[in-house]
């Protein structure tokens, strides 16, 4: 007799082995308890995605009197956050933290949420705004109780209660770097009051103080601030030191070259600003949004007594912008100009809202590649989740873009009204001549020396990433003393 299994026996065995990792690669226990423990257990075995399915279907087997309910919902929470899909993570966050139906886990809830928002683009309006920022909270540990002082504090200087937020800020203990952030924020508080000196002593204090234990982004957002108040205060060598040193860090950030390029015109430096100017027209930098770096090309260039290119540069504003600016001028509703509300989403200002529904399309995509994995009822209810989300964020960014196109507009019509200053100044200058503007300096001659330690290299059209700090534009002087 044959023991062999038959071919049709071992065939309908592969069919069983295919359908179950069709479900999700490993069979979910039947049993609730099992359920639980099957959760766990790979969770700690770093199988995130059957430790998120066996809690959801723990979850939705079960109903919120379950003691055991909300622990399901924290290991759905953190195994989502280790698969990237943060908004899900820090919605199951929100709910343990918001429901308070099992007080031990608030805590945890509240320090995970706190994750998602400072390592994520997040949904600012529901998590911060909507609960940290404003719900009543219970007593934390020392780094819980910090976070929601910091966020409630913050929330009520916007809203005009600066005694409220000094006390909340008051809770946060020196050592922690909400600490260091809150400090920031009142220092930002005295910019808008225009104190700069107090501002400033309070930034340089801040970065002595907070030496090891100051938050990269606070870090930087300070040397930005300094550098703009030494700007203001006609500083200028101070301001470009400060931004050469963030363009260390950041150099992706085509509003720090805009500015440095302001500081070297005023500085005198015209050809290294124009150089800088130059450098925007890079690929990379191609979405800056930013009316004024024409004007200011033009203001280089006229300072050069060169007065044709002045008169070019002055003009591409129109052709950079045209489109926008003939729907201003037609009287067209800002909200129906599509030229305005593109350029209106590229905007610094515009990027959390942008970045946030780009981060929903994202991970919405990955909760289709992991669909296998996750099960068919958890791929339903990611999805479902993501997809309001999405529609909740478009909402969301209609209503900011209101706001951006009449701020852009604004800025548009400046900037054209300031071409016609220009243009109405080169031809002016043109009839009395090629004499130096009074009260400025001669620019300093550019000459390529015929040895040292520095290389040139003459550019036409291209750009190399490294050296997009250093471009200049060697024009020649032109004007007479």
């Amino acid at each position: 007799m044959n023991n062999a299994p038959s071919m049709t026996f071992a065939y309908g065995l592969v069919v069983v082995l295919l359908l179950a990792m069709g479900c999700g690669g490993v069979q979910l226990a039947e049993e609730r308890d099992d359920l639980f423990s099957q959760a766990v257990e790979a969770s700690l075995e770093g199988d995130a995605a059957l430790a998120a399915r066996a809690a959801y279907q723990y979850q939705r087997t079960g109903s919120v009197d379950d003691s055991r309910y909300d622990r399901a919902g924290r290991l759905m929470a953190d195994n989502l956050k280790q698969l990237e899909l943060s908004h899900a993570a820090a919605l199951w966050y929100h709910d343990i933290a918001s429901a308070r139906r099992d007080a031990e886990l608030v805590e945890d809830a509240i320090l995970g949420l706190a994750e998602v928002i400072e390592n994520y683009p997040h949904d600012q309006w529901t998590l911060v705004d909507g609960f940290l920022a404003t719900a009543e909270m219970p007593s934390f540990g020392d780094e819980a109780s910090a976070l929601v002082a910091f966020y409630q504090g913050r929330h009520n200087l916007r809203q005009g209660h600066p005694e409220w937020a000094s006390d909340y800020f008051s809770e946060i203990p020196d050592e922690s770097p909400y600490k260091a952030r809150a400090r920031y924020v009142l220092a930002v508080e005295m910019l808008a009051d225009y104190r700069l000196d107090e501002a400033a002593e309070e930034m340089e204090m801040i970065l002595e103080e907070y030496e090891d234990n100051l938050p990269d982004d606070i870090h930087s957002n300070i040397q930005r601030s300094l550098a703009r108040i030494a700007f203001e205060k006609e500083e200028f060598e101070d301001a470009l030191d400060r931004y050469q040193e963030i363009r260390q860090t950041a150099p992706d950030d085509p509003q720090l070259l805009l500015e440095m390029a302001w500081t070297k015109y005023y500085l005198n430096n015209h050809r290294r600003s124009l150089g800088l100017l130059l450098a925007l027209d890079a690929p990379a930098y191609r979405d800056l949004i930013a009316p004024e770096r024409f004007l200011l090309e033009a203001f280089n260039l006229q300072r050069l007594c060169q007065f044709e290119p002045a008169r070019i540069a002055a003009v591409r504003l129109g052709a950079q912008y045209g489109e926008a600016l003939d729907d201003l001028h037609s009287g067209m509703s800002l909200q129906d100009s599509d030229a305005l509300r593109a350029a209106a989403r590229l905007r610094e200002v515009s990027q959390p809202v942008a970045d946030h529904r780009a981060r929903l399309e994202l991970e919405l995509q990955l909760v289709n590649e992991y669909a296998s994995d996750l099960g068919e009822n958890l791929t339903d209810a990611l999805t479902a989740l993501y997809q309001r989300g999405l529609k909740e964020a478009d909402r969301r960014e209609r209503e900011h873009l209101r706001d951006e196109t009449e701020a852009l507009a604004a800025e548009l019509l400046q900037a054209e009204q300031g071409v016609q200053l220009v243009l109405h100044e080169i031809s002016v200058t043109l009839l009395r001549g090629r004499d130096r503007v009074e009260g400025t300096a001669p620019s300093a001659i550019f000459e390529v020396p015929r040895g040292g330690e520095q290389v040139y290299f003459q550019f036409g059209g291209e750009f190399w990433t490294d050296e997009i700090d250093d471009l200049i534009v060697p024009l020649e002087d032109r004007c007479i003393e």
